[in-house]
């Protein structure tokens, strides 16, 4: 089945970029690495050297100087630089933690050249005393072009120089700054924070060393820039993983993923989403009513109203902004940590960063980000540990069992919360591969007791043992001379040990375990779906099956990309299309309004509230498809009581009138051959087969009565059976109006009679007689459901269409993969007239029956004499049906052949054809290799012979006797 595979694409897009850049764009690869809006696209891109300097780094150089310290103080770096529409972009070519920057361009301050004879070079000084020399590497006409864009786009973005300083003063750096006079811009007061202004912040201040953190970060802000114009060295990524100090932490969190972008792209949009939906609730909003008390109880502020009331918000604002996640398991666990330390607005935009990039797939459905990633550490631990991996395969222990809540909630729920926020820090600065190493590094330092494990209880004893002891001194695993904290041994295995499983190497694992995942899970799902759909009584479970396939098929355009279960109602144009694979008499192209009409109808009584989900629809189909004729005919009149009243109004019976002539348009257009058309070539085949019988024993051949052969294929004139099909249908579509009209009730008083004769004058009472009152429009009538049955059971056409055809042509059986279903494709057209060969033996040998009664020798000569029947050529060639169809210029060079059994040899066999028009409805057989009388089929698996292999020896003997005879 092609359920759920399509998640499979969206997410290698975004879980496996390295490995999918034939899929993405390089200005995707671009945003995607500085984490920018991914709006951006290239503008101009060039090589160069970077100088970087601040006032506070020349004061910080100039004084160590005076203190006899050798500064040693890299500032100058090679690179790529890139520009975009709103952002000047750096990165070192040969490390990447050297240095890196990503600068909003209203950031700039001031843009000078650096007049030099033989290269170009620009000054740059930011809002935030940020100073960058940058000298252009390369053809210096192409240099000069780069510095004309970088002035243009510059001066398009003079008009939000403004806003982007009001959104910096809601910047705790900024505030910071400002407080202790090193900033140029005023900010008056500390901007709104998280719960933890409020509640308290985790963890003792003074053990976390909160007031030396923050007075090392100050210094970077001073010597590196901060927010919109930062530069990340060395020095960043150590501050980072020494721990964040608290107020500085939910800033540093959105600099770090990317999130702060977004929040002043969208200046609003936070607040716009709630008031949109303020009062509305769906299937999410009410999963996250249940999950909200259960969300860090250990926090204070998730025991009070405010801080419950925080995340609600977040949680229903971003079910709203992104419908196809909604709300997850977990993502209540992370909402709340992010509110500690941000504001609701910084925590909405950060777990928009943190689902759609950092970890897609984690929060879904169907979970297949953390699924996939439970197979790669898997896969991680048999390489890195492999004692451990044996030890675990020995013993079926399962680590996924232990480890995917610590992926899924970033071991939240696990390790005390500074410890998890630790954590947290580098996630949102280096990417899911953190999860991989803290993960490796807890099963690395927890070995020995591990292997002492023999089943998953004793290892999640162990773990949940070791958690609670993190903050435990013990001996430092990489200098004994030192003591530390359990947890910064964790942190030195985890980023030492460990620091090969990088992102080129995960992204390479997931693109390994990707179908394998995929189709795991999408056969999880299909089971799970199957088993709560509603009970049916004429599909089977393989049938619903195929149902379910097609219908995920359709929804995913037919690309085998299936979705995420969350957004998977078919609406009306999905409903076209899968009606149209579906059933023989909806065409995919035909655009005319009684398709859309009865297809509306179905649509509207299929669904529910409007909503046609996979389980409505199966109901619908199961109802339809009732193999008994009368509850096939209630359930069908039913789409027409729109009332529920069980009366069809006069408008209502016109439509039902018109749906009937539409959904037999394949057989009544001949595309299609019904159970009548099919009994009555039957009937005649088989009254050819005793015809010829007759002859040849008549000629004096020997032809055992206990042999019935008949052909695999025959070629019969087409246009007269589908002329004499036609007829029928529409003699049966005009006969179904008139008799529905003519037993249809008075609507005002069923008890009135339909035609009052009272004191009409006598000249007009026959004139009445003859028309049915209830045609007159000006008189309301109705139909129940037993009239419609009455009447369709009185027309052998219809009778046998809703008896047989109607539910057979809802191709229920046909796989995915099948082309089923379109009607200009003529399937089946001929694929049942032949199907059953013992019905055709039955009459073969009734037909035998009555003419040894009769008399075999009259029989055959009153039939000669009254029909003119020329005997035609059996054939036993297995051929495809489609290409032995008769066309007008077969059937003619067929006929003219010599007819060796009339008496007449000159007779051609045209005028035969023509004197016999009314009589040879189905042509004549066809074989591949014919005697030289062109009727006795050679037999062999070539034909289908209804007696022993003993039988068909003898009809080879036959056949060398004819040849025998020498007969011209």
């Amino acid at each position: 089945m092609d359920f759920i595979k399509g998640i499979a694409n969206k997410a290698q897009q975004i879980l496996d970029p390295g490995n999918n850049q034939k899929k993405l764009t390089k200005d995707q690869i671009l945003c995607r690495k500085f984490r920018i809006p991914d709006s951006e696209t290239i503008v101009n891109e060039s090589m160069v050297e970077v100088s970087i300097s601040s006032s506070f780094l020349r004061y910080k150089v100039s004084h160590m100087k005076e203190i006899g310290l050798a500064p040693n103080i890299q500032n100058s770096f090679n690179g790529k630089l890139t520009l975009t529409q709103n952002y000047l972009l750096f990165m070192d070519t040969y490390n990447e933690l050297a240095c890196s920057f990503v600068i909003q361009l209203p950031m700039v301050k001031r843009i000078q050249r650096i007049h030099r004879a033989y290269d170009f070079a620009i000054a740059l000084l930011t809002m935030n005393g940020l100073e960058i020399t940058i000298k252009f590497i390369g053809i210096k006409s192409q240099c000069e072009r780069f510095g004309q864009h970088l002035v243009s786009l510059l001066r398009k973005n003079l008009s939000v120089v403004d806003a982007i300083s009001e959104f910096r003063k809601g910047l705790y750096s900024e505030f910071l700054l400002s407080k202790n006079r090193c900033n140029t811009l005023e900010v008056n007061g500390p901007p709104a924070g998280g719960l933890g202004w409020s509640f308290k912040f985790p963890g003792n201040t003074i053990k976390l060393k909160d007031r030396r953190k923050m007075r090392r970060w100050f210094d970077f802000f001073r010597e590196n820039g901060r927010n919109f114009a930062l530069v990340r060295n060395v020095t960043f990524y150590r501050l980072v993983s020494y721990g964040l100090p608290n107020k500085l932490r939910g800033e540093i969190w959105e600099t770090c993923s990317g999130s702060i972008y977004l929040r002043y792209l969208h200046a609003n949009e936070y607040e716009k989403i709630l008031a949109d939906h303020v009062g509305e609730m769906s299937q999410a909003i009410e999963e996250i009513e249940k999950d909200l008390n259960r969300s860090l109880p250990e926090y204070p502020a998730y025991q009070n109203a405010e801080g419950i009331n925080r995340l609600r918000r977040v949680l229903s604002a971003y079910s709203w902004k992104n419908p196809d996640v909604g709300y997850c398991q977990a993502m209540n666990i992370v909402a709340a940590a992010l509110l500690i330390y941000m504001s609701e607005e910084q925590a909405f935009w950060c777990l928009n960063v943190l689902c759609d990039k950092i970890i897609p797939g984690y929060y879904s459905k169907t979970m297949y980000g953390v699924m996939l990633d439970q197979k790669v550490f898997d896969s991680l631990v048999s390489k890195t540990l492999p004692l451990l991996d044996t030890h675990f395969k020995k013993h079926d222990i399962q680590l996924s069992i232990v480890t995917l809540p610590w992926f899924l909630s970033f071991f939240l729920s696990n390790m005390p919360l500074i410890y998890a926020f630790r954590i947290v820090d580098m996630l949102l600065l280096h990417g899911s591969r953190v999860l991989f190493q803290i993960s490796l590094a807890i099963i690395r330092v927890n070995g020995e007791s591990l292997l002492k494990c023999e089943e998953d209880g004793e290892c999640i004893a162990i773990f949940k043992d070791y958690f609670t002891t993190l903050s435990d001194p013990e001996v430092s695993i990489f200098k004994q001379d030192r003591v530390r904290t359990r947890f910064d041994n964790l942190w030195e295995v985890a980023f030492r040990e460990f620091s090969m499983v990088d992102d080129k190497t995960i992204k390479q694992l997931r693109e390994k375990f990707s179908n394998e995942v995929f189709q795991g899970i999408e056969v999880f799902i299909k089971r799970t779906e199957l088993r709560n759909l509603p009970k049916t009584h004429n599909l089977t479970k393989m049938q619903i099956s195929n149902v379910y396939d097609r219908y995920y098929h359709v929804l995913m355009g037919g690309e085998g990309n299936p979705p995420d279960q969350s957004s998977c109602n078919m609406d009306f144009g999905s409903f076209v299309i899968f009606m149209s694979q579906l059933v023989d008499w909806v065409d995919i192209d035909d655009e005319s309004s009684k398709k859309l009409k009865f297809l509306g109808r179905l649509y509207a009584n299929w669904s529910s509230d409007g909503i046609m989900s996979l389980a409505t629809l199966i109901v619908g189909i199961d109802k339809l498809m009732d193999k008994d004729i009368m509850n096939s005919l209630s359930n069908f009149i039913a789409l027409y009581d729109d009332k529920k009243d069980g009366k069809i109004g006069r408008e209502r019976i016109i439509g039902l009138a018109e749906d009937l002539i539409f959904i037999t348009a394949p057989w009544r257009e001949g595309k299609l051959f019904d159970d009548i058309t099919n009994e009555a070539i039957e009937a005649e085949i088989a009254r050819k087969i005793v015809e010829r019988r007759e002859i040849l024993k008549e000629r004096g051949l020997d032809v055992s009565d206990d042999e019935i052969i008949l052909p695999d294929q025959v070629r019969f004139n087409q246009q007269k059976w589908q002329g004499k099909q036609t007829e029928r249908y529409l003699k049966s579509g005009s006969n179904f109006l008139q008799m529905i009209f003519k037993y249809a009730q008075p609507a005002a008083d069923p008890e009135e009679p339909l035609i009052d004769l009272g004191d009409i004058p006598d000249n007009i009472k026959k004139e009445n007689a003859r028309h049915n009152a209830a045609l007159d429009p000006s008189r309301p009538v109705y139909i129940t459901a037993s009239t419609f049955r009455m009447v369709i059971l009185a027309d052998e056409t219809y009778e046998s269409f809703f008896r047989t055809q109607f539910w057979k042509s809802f191709h229920v059986d046909d796989k995915i993969n099948e082309n089923v279903g379109v009607v200009d494709n003529i399937r089946g057209m001929f694929n049942h007239f032949l199907a059953d060969g013992r019905r055709v033996a039955v009459q073969v040998r009734k037909r035998m029956d009555d003419a040894s009664k009769a008399g075999k020798n009259s029989q055959i000569q009153t039939m000669k004499r009254e029909d003119g029947m020329q005997p035609e050529e059996l054939s036993s060639k297995n051929t495809d049906s489609s290409s032995l169809m008769s066309s007008g210029a077969n059937s003619n060079k067929s006929a003219r052949k010599r007819n060796l059994f009339n008496d007449d040899k000159n007779v051609d066999s045209d005028n035969d054809e023509d004197e016999n028009d009314e009589d040879d409805n189905f042509g004549s057989f066809v074989g591949a290799e014919n005697d030289e009388f062109n009727e006795i089929p050679l037999g062999g698996n070539e034909m289908k012979v209804l007696h022993t292999p003993s039988e068909v020896k003898k009809e080879a003997e036959l056949v060398r006797r004819f040849e025998s005879t020498g007969l011209n």
